[in-house]
């Protein structure tokens, strides 16, 4: 009797040890497996994903230039928390969202042209951020010229095989003295 003991008694440690084993191997192999990307640029598992993230984006700035609020509201699902260059701090819900464009283009005469550089696309499964920074240009209902960068952040998600933005963000820095907005500022030339 005492020596079945002692057998399971030590049955139950290499069981142990076995799962121990076993689970540190695994642990490891998930390791190697979710390691951080070399380049910032490898953070897409599909580049049929990001081709088409980059086209809907394109297909959004002509939208934007179209000055087309019914059209522009395609792009966002209905719970888009945005924050915006504009008060309020954040536009919560489709309603909210609208009523900023609608006053957003209606701040404009005439054309507003958008150009984008360093757009970045990150997309894992149905989840994809694109940033960048874009320019705005055009003249406003009261004739003031308005040529600015921005930095831009859309969080997307792929909806029923659609990429739909579920949250914006466009900012310029501040300085922090003055308490102005700084909307001189130029992307950083590229060696």
């Amino acid at each position: 009797m005492k020596i079945l003991f002692v057998k399971k008694k030590h049955s139950i440690k290499i069981l142990l040890a076995i799962i121990f084993v076993s689970f540190n191997i695994g642990a490891v192999f998930a390791q190697s497996k979710t390691a951080e990307p070399s380049s910032i640029d490898e953070f897409v598992e599909s580049e049929k994903e990001k081709k088409i993230i980059l086209e809907k984006r394109e297909l959004w700035r002509q939208t934007f230039e179209s000055k087309s609020v019914d059209n522009i509201m395609k792009y966002y699902t209905a719970d888009i928390l945005s924050y915006d260059l504009m008060a309020p701090i954040q536009f919560e819900g489709e309603s909210m969202w609208r009523d900023n464009w609608v006053n957003f283009f209606n701040t404009f005469e005439g054309s507003i042209q958008l150009t984008f550089e360093d757009l970045t696309v990150f997309q894992s499964g149905d989840l994809a951020t694109i940033r960048g920074l874009t320019r705005l240009q055009g003249e406003t209902a009261t004739g003031q010229n308005i040529d600015m960068w921005t930095r831009e952040t859309n969080v997307m998600r792929k909806i029923n095989g659609e990429w739909l933005i579920v949250h914006d963000h466009v900012s310029v820095p501040m300085d922090f003295v003055t308490g102005k907005a700084l909307i001189n500022l130029k992307p950083i030339k590229k060696k």
